[in-house]
């Protein structure tokens, strides 16, 4: 008997539902060849669940490669969730505990994309994550691997200063970040390292820029909770 595992779901009552599974601990093949995508639907009669069709499709796939490490998807150990598709890891390739990032469904894709390229842009102005890898998943590369800022905590109103500091950087090279919420603002050490670039945007008029700049102060402030969970300092014997 095959064992499937599911990897990440995304359930709606009243709609389709979308799953990411392994059966026998590799990617999906259905009884008569290979196969990637399938239609799950109930027996009317027994209510039953069974597959009501299986394809192999080209599947979407992040496409602003330009870091030379690439890892396979199951080469990680998965440790704490910080959101939704973003997780604490560990892999042989890589040192120490790592973040890593993916597209978990179709839809996300074009996001993980834009933060790639962003990745490029940022690398050499020391006010993001270090990107470290492309992440993979039989050939398609479906997110990244970053950095883990060990030890941080997220921004708050005292911490404008430090939050300008890593903006004014950002800016000097004309890109805007496009979501300056404080959750996506890490604060360690007294430096402030930014996080989430899949709204960001360069070459940008010195007016777009100022704006941004200038919401800080509101940002910081914010109770709504909006930009995500807040994510507390972890020790390294969670994973």
């Amino acid at each position: 008997m095959s064992k499937v595992q599911m990897l990440d779901a995304s359930v709606d009552t009243e709609d389709i539902s979308d799953i990411r599974i392994l059966v026998d601990h590799k990617y999906v093949r259905y009884l008569t060849g290979r196969w990637n995508t399938a239609h799950i639907s109930s027996d009317p009669s027994t209510g039953t669940p069974y597959f009501a069709s299986a394809t192999n499709k080209t599947l979407p796939a992040v496409t602003e490669l330009w870091h030379p490490l690439f890892i396979e998807f199951l080469g990680f150990q998965m440790g704490k969730k910080l959101r939704s598709n973003v997780h604490e890891a560990t892999c042989s390739q890589l040192n120490g505990k790592v973040v890593i990032k993916l597209a978990e469904f179709h839809w996300e894709m074009q996001w993980l994309n834009q933060e790639t390229q962003a990745y490029q842009w940022i690398k050499d102005l020391n006010v993001g994550p270090k990107f470290l890898a492309h992440l993979t998943e039989e050939g398609r590369v479906i997110g990244f691997a970053m950095e883990h800022i060990q030890d941080a905590r997220h921004a708050e109103p005292i911490d404008i200063t430090l939050r300008q500091q890593a903006l004014q950087r950002l800016h000097g090279s004309g890109i805007k970040h496009g979501d300056v919420n404080k959750h996506n603002i890490l604060i360690r050490d007294d430096r402030a390292t930014l996080i989430d670039f899949d709204n960001a945007a360069r070459n940008q008029e010195a007016s777009v820029l100022d704006a941004e700049l200038n919401s800080l102060e509101a940002v910081l402030a914010d109770q709504s909770g909006r930009g995500g969970i807040i994510v507390g300092t972890v020790d390294d014997s969670d994973l």
